[in-house]
């Protein structure tokens, strides 16, 4: 359930960005009067899509590794192994992610965008979100090896 609502949030922001990107092109070359408020918002939803795009990939364990160590182990060694990235994963969520960008939020929630009148808190409330996400498919990641439902290279089924 996770995975398809993460999919169907990205999904549908990254078509909001390719329309408003088209919206950009008619105002600007058609209309002779570009949009002031387009460049803004792509900016800062490409920020929240790739942070949460970011939490979904390495929640389905589809994240770039480094698997010359651990290809050379025992399938036991490489449980073990795979839980030990999970753990550095959740730390980084927990750290970096939710703690950081907390901070970054509050710190930043009296600045306001020029061009939307957001709060810029707004926007780096994306880290805690990602943080979260990343922390749930992480914890759930760990359960899966340790419980030996998945091989360490297997990818994460689509129903669990």
């Amino acid at each position: 359930m996770l995975d398809r609502a993460v999919e169907v949030v990205c999904s549908l922001w990254l078509l909001a960005m390719v329309a408003m990107t088209c919206w950009q092109i008619i105002s600007r070359y058609l209309l002779g009067s570009p949009s002031t408020y387009t460049e803004e918002f792509l900016r800062f939803s490409l920020v929240w899509v790739s942070m949460i795009a970011m939490a979904y990939v390495a929640g389905l364990r589809k994240h770039v590794s480094f698997t010359l160590f651990s290809d050379k182990a025992s399938v036991q060694w490489q449980r073990y192994w795979q839980v030990l990235i999970e753990l550095a994963f959740l730390a980084f969520a927990i750290f970096i992610l939710i703690q950081g960008g907390y901070k970054a939020t509050s710190i930043t929630m009296n600045q306001v965008s020029p061009s939307l009148g957001l709060p810029m808190g707004y926007i780096y409330s994306a880290l805690p979100l990602a943080g979260a996400i990343l922390v749930v498919y992480s914890v759930l990641n760990c359960i899966q090896l340790l419980t030996e439902e998945v091989t360490p290279h297997e990818e994460i089924p689509e129903d669990v």
